[in-house]
């Protein structure tokens, strides 16, 4: 980041690579990919340490909880072959598939762990975002507030609010927004 020289190169996906993030401890990267797999890197040796698979659509989002013991991903929507539309909770060490969630009609653009890592927010192309508490499975609410797409989602350093991002769709409308949410009450603050 200092000198922009780069480092290494990490090589294994066969699709696009959508979406990167590094381990609490900068030890790690998780990628997720166009393939439909996430994969899991030393950051060191550029070793590929696993290969998570278990989504039947490509991987839009991935990130590592804070205590860098699990990994959330979200996936898409196929027109030629159907959905998957899911989030899927994974062991980081392991690379065992903990649990599915559901709810999304559409794509999951972006997911994000809170900082203390109890619950999960993802947002959609459904417009919604959706706040789920990452043991359980259970969903805790759903906010609504977009007229079109969310594309990003993120918990505020204290855990306490949630902002969102969303997009332009020439098939919806515009949107065009950044959202603030008070990550409680699922009310839209700004």
């Amino acid at each position: 980041a200092e000198t922009g020289e780069e480092l290494r190169t990490f090589k294994g996906h066969t699709g696009w690579v959508t979406s990167v993030c590094f381990s609490p401890d900068g030890r790690r990267i998780v990628s997720g990919s166009e393939d439909n797999t996430l994969k899991l890197w030393d950051v060191d040796t550029g070793e590929e340490l696993r290969t998570l698979k278990g989504h039947g659509k490509p991987v839009n989002s991935v990130c590592i909880s804070p205590d860098g013991r699990r990994i959330v991903s979200g996936s898409s929507v196929s027109a030629l072959n159907g959905s998957d539309n899911t989030l899927k909770l994974w062991d980081a060490e392991t690379g065992e598939e903990l649990r599915t969630f559901k709810g999304h009609s559409t794509d999951v653009n972006s997911v994000c762990f809170s900082p203390d890592g109890k619950r999960i927010v993802s947002g959609s192309t459904d417009g919604t975002l959706k706040l789920l508490d990452a043991d359980t499975g259970e969903k805790l609410r759903t906010l609504s507030g977009h007229t079109d797409s969310v594309t990003s989602v993120c918990f505020s350093p204290d855990g306490r609010r949630i902002v969102s991002g969303s997009t332009v769709s020439t098939l919806i409308g515009s949107d065009n927004t950044l959202k603030l949410w008070d990550a409680e009450t699922g009310e839209e603050l700004r």
